[in-house]
């Protein structure tokens, strides 16, 4: 069960995938909105950095999976609402 996909919430406005490496899965989403200047410099700096970002708790060894790791006790039946800012 730990493999399963958990649906994320869609955020609100215009965005474009950054891929940080050659798994379509590893990426970060940013804003279209921001200026040339500022979405260049960003997509660097997230590159450049990619090494810190952690996809799967198997990927911060040491870490305590107790302090890491939470749950949100919801009704399954329900379905995620996205509201806008």
């Amino acid at each position: 069960e730990a493999t399963k996909e958990i649906p994320r919430p869609i955020p609100d406005g215009e965005f474009e995938l950054v891929p940080l490496d050659e798994d379509p899965s590893r990426g970060v989403r940013i804003g279209t909105g921001l200026p040339d200047l500022a979405r260049k410099q960003l997509k660097a700096c997230l590159r450049k950095n990619a090494d810190l970002f952690a996809w799967s708790a198997a990927e911060m060894p040491g870490l305590d999976p107790e302090v890491a790791c939470h749950q949100l006790i919801i009704d399954p039946s329900a379905s995620a609402v996205v509201q806008r800012r």
